[in-house]
């Protein structure tokens, strides 16, 4: 258990970095055109793809466990969260349970910003 938790830690902080990285560059090129938050935008779509591929990859081979928390949960949810919400999602869709993909997606997302717009609201 502590190998796998050292093993995501890792792989969360190099995600992190990437998403900084990948952002930064992002967002200087095309903001100011734009007018748009591209740079998180572009980490979230990629780091759907690359959790959906690496899912699909570690279905047919679960001996791979460690590389799989390194790159699913590490990198990919270090780099953005987004990726497992809509992994998570596709897997409620393939698991013929409709209502439930779209409670979870209307529901994380309206429920995420009033969160956030309530957590704004507190003064310290």
């Amino acid at each position: 258990m502590i190998k796998l938790i050292l093993v995501a830690g890792l792989g969360s902080f190099i995600g992190g970095i990437l998403r900084v990285i990948i952002s930064f560059i992002l967002n200087i090129k095309f903001d100011k055109t734009l007018h748009f938050p591209i740079g998180i935008m572009a980490v979230n779509i990629i780091g759907c793809f690359l959790i959906g591929v690496s899912f699909a990859y570690f279905k047919e081979k679960p001996q791979f466990g460690t590389l799989q928390y390194f790159l699913m949960t590490g990198i990919s949810g270090g780099f953005t969260t987004f990726s497992t919400f809509s992994l998570e999602t596709l897997q409620l869709f393939q698991n013929n349970e409709p209502m439930k993909a779209i409670l979870y997606v209307f529901g994380s997302v309206l429920l995420g910003i009033t969160a956030c717009f309530l957590g704004s609201r507190i003064h310290f």
